[in-house]
C-alpha cells in the first residue's frame, strides 16, 4: 500500500476539520439553515478553499458520516467477529447500523440524494467507498471460507449486492416513518441469504 504523503495527510486533516465544524453547525442550526458560506466562516477558511475540498454541502455531510462510520465500525467489528455464523455477524452489524441511523435520521435524505447523484461520476469532494462495503466483503469472505456463502461469485461483488439492498431499506424507511429500520434490515439479510447461501 502506498504511503500517504504529508500533503495528502494535511488535506485529509483539513477536510476532517471542515466536516466536523459543519456537522456542529447542522446540529445547532439545522441542516437546511446552514449554507456553504456559514461553513467557510465557522471553519475559518476562504470560500475558494472550502469549494476546493467540497463542491456542495451534501459532500461535507457525506464526508463527516463516512469518517464517523469508520470510527464507529472499529470496535463493532470486534464484537461482530465473536459471532459464530455469517448470519449472526451480519445481523449484529445491521442492528448497530439501524441504531446509528435512528440517531442521524434527519440527515439521511440529503445523504442518499448526494450518493445517488454521483453514480457514474466522481464529483469533486466525493468520498471513497463506504467502510460498510469493506466490512461486508470481510464477512462474506469468512462465510465463503466456512462454506456458508456460495463461492461462484466474488466477495466484493456480493458485498455490493448487499450494500444496494441496504440502501433500498434506508430509502423505504426515510419515505415511511412508520417502518422499523431494524425490521427492514432483517428483511435485507433474509433476502440476501436466499441468493447467497452456499449448499452444504
Amino acid at each position: 500500500m502506498p504511503s500517504v504523503t504529508r500533503q495528502e495527510r494535511k488535506r485529509q486533516q483539513t477536510r476532517d476539520r471542515i466536516a466536523k465544524v459543519a456537522f456542529d453547525l447542522f446540529e445547532t442550526h439545522g441542516y437546511d439553515a446552514v449554507t456553504m458560506d456559514h461553513i467557510a466562516t465557522a471553519a475559518d477558511v476562504a470560500r475558494g478553499t472550502l469549494y476546493n475540498h467540497f463542491a456542495v454541502k451534501e459532500a461535507v455531510l457525506a464526508h463527516w458520516m463516512h469518517a464517523q462510520l469508520k470510527i464507529d465500525l472499529a470496535p463493532l467489528v470486534v464484537e461482530v467477529m465473536r459471532k459464530n455464523s455469517f448470519n449472526g455477524r451480519v445481523a449484529t452489524l445491521l442492528e448497530a447500523s439501524a441504531a446509528w441511523w435512528e440517531q442521524h435520521r434527519r440527515y439521511l435524505a440529503p445523504y442518499i440524494r448526494y450518493r445517488f447523484q454521483g453514480v457514474g461520476q466522481v464529483p469533486r469532494g466525493e468520498e471513497p467507498t463506504s467502510s460498510l462495503v469493506t466490512a461486508y466483503t470481510m464477512l462474506i469472505e469468512r462465510g465463503q471460507q466456512d462454506g456458508e456463502i456460495r463461492q461462484d461469485a466474488s466477495a466484493p461483488r456480493l458485498a455490493h449486492y448487499l450494500h444496494f439492498l441496504y440502501f433500498s431499506a434506508l430509502m423505504r424507511w426515510v419515505d415511511d416513518g412508520d417502518l422499523s429500520l431494524a425490521d427492514e434490515f432483517a428483511d435485507v439479510l433474509e433476502f440476501f441469504n436466499e441468493g447467497a447461501m452456499g449448499t452444504r
